[in-house]
């Protein structure tokens, strides 16, 4: 007869491997967008320090340069807010996706929770996670 406990046990290990790794990564896609965040604000005062700081336009190309400087920079920056987003995004489906794993919990209450944290505990240390960015 095949032995059923080592199957859970087997089982039990690789659910623990997944927690483990969906914890890693969400909390490392987090730092990092912390870092772009942080690394976006600095360029924006480092660009708009400078730009207050140059003389002031005299002619209208000189008005044209620094126009356009100012958009492709504008542009620049908004395609970095957009790919943070898409980041953001992406961490909150995985939330999403924990808060329906925990509920299964709730449907089968018999169920044997490995040793490590529940799908519960693991969606709500990344949504803390999330709290710091969001409060920024």
């Amino acid at each position: 007869m095949k032995n059923t406990k080592a199957s859970v046990d087997a089982f039990s290990t690789q659910v623990d491997i997944i927690k483990k790794y969906i914890l890693d990564r969400s909390i490392k896609k987090i730092d990092n967008i912390i870092l772009k965040t942080r690394k976006i604000r600095k360029m924006n005062a480092e660009f708009y320090g400078r730009m207050d700081a140059a003389t002031s336009p005299k002619t209208d190309a000189e008005q044209e340069k620094k126009a356009k400087k100012i958009n492709d920079f504008q542009r620049g920056i908004g395609k970095r807010w957009g790919e943070i987003w898409l980041e953001k995004e992406e961490i909150f489906t995985t939330i999403a996706t924990l808060y329906e794993l925990s509920e299964i919990r709730k449907k089968y209450p018999d169920l044997k929770e490995p040793e490590i944290a529940s799908w519960a505990d693991i969606r709500q240390d990344i949504q803390n996670k999330m709290k710091k960015i969001t409060c920024e």
